[in-house]
C-alpha cells in the first residue's frame, strides 16, 4: 500500500494504514484484529518504514516534458561559451520560522503558536564556469531599522525591496540590464569575439 500510494503521490499517515489494515482483516476474518498502536509500531519496524515531512514538488513535473526541455536546450545553448551562460532561481528565506518538531516528555501535549511568515526572497545566480553573481535581497523596507548608518551599496549583497517582498518586473528588468552591462564589459576587457551575446537568464 505504502510504495503504491507514494508512486501515486498520495501521503500515508498512520491512521489511514490502520484502517487498511483493519479492512484487511475484516476480509480474512481476523473477527479479532485491531491494527492496534502497538501493532502500527511493529509493523513499521518490521518493513522499515519511517514517517517523513513531505518537501518539495518534484512529483508536480511531467518527465516527458523535461525529456523535451533537454532537447530545446542543447539548440539554444549552440555557439555561446559557457562564461555566458547562466541559470538563475528565486527561493524564499523565512526568518523567523520555528522547528515543526521539538522534544517532549512522553504523553506531553506539543501545540505551536502561528506560524510566522516574515521572509526575504533570495534571488541566485551563476553561469556554468560556476562564477557567481552578486545575490540580490528582497525585503519589504527600503533601508530597515537594523541598516542605520550602513550604506547598502557597500553590502555584500544587491539590496531591492517593494511592499510584499517579492521579485517584481522593475527589480527582475532592472537586474537582467545591469548583468548585461556586467557581461559586456567583461568582453570588452578580455578582447573577445565582436558580436558575442548573452544568452537570455533561464528560470529553470
Amino acid at each position: 500500500m505504502v510504495p503504491f500510494c507514494l508512486a501515486k503521490n498520495i501521503p500515508v499517515n498512520g491512521v489511514l494504514l490502520q484502517k487498511k489494515a483493519r479492512e484487511v482483516g475484516e476480509s480474512l476474518g481476523l473477527e479479532t484484529f485491531k491494527a492496534s498502536n502497538g501493532w502500527l509500531e511493529k509493523f513499521r519496524t518490521r518493513h522499515n518504514i519511517s514517517f517523513k515531512q513531505i518537501c518539495g514538488e518534484e512529483k508536480s513535473v511531467n518527465p516527458n516534458e523535461v525529456t523535451d526541455w533537454f532537447g530545446k536546450l542543447k539548440s539554444l545553448l549552440k555557439g555561446y561559451d559557457d562564461r555566458d551562460i547562466f541559470n538563475a532561481d528565486e527561493t524564499d528565506l523565512f526568518y523567523r520560522v520555528l522547528p515543526e518538531k521539538t522534544l517532549c516528555l512522553e504523553g506531553e501535549k506539543c501545540s505551536g503558536g502561528k506560524i510566522s511568515k516574515e521572509r526575504l526572497t533570495l534571488l541566485l545566480c551563476c553561469n556554468m564556469l560556476e562564477d557567481f553573481e552578486i545575490p540580490v535581497v528582497i525585503g519589504k523596507a527600503k533601508k530597515p531599522r537594523c541598516f542605520k548608518n550602513i550604506d547598502v551599496r557597500k553590502l555584500s549583497v544587491s539590496w531591492k525591496s517593494n511592499k510584499k517582498a517579492w521579485i517584481i518586473t522593475e527589480i527582475m528588468s532592472d537586474w537582467l540590464v545591469e548583468l548585461d552591462k556586467k557581461n559586456e564589459k567583461t568582453k570588452e576587457k578580455n578582447h573577445s569575439v565582436h558580436g558575442a551575446m548573452l544568452l537570455p537568464i533561464l528560470m529553470i
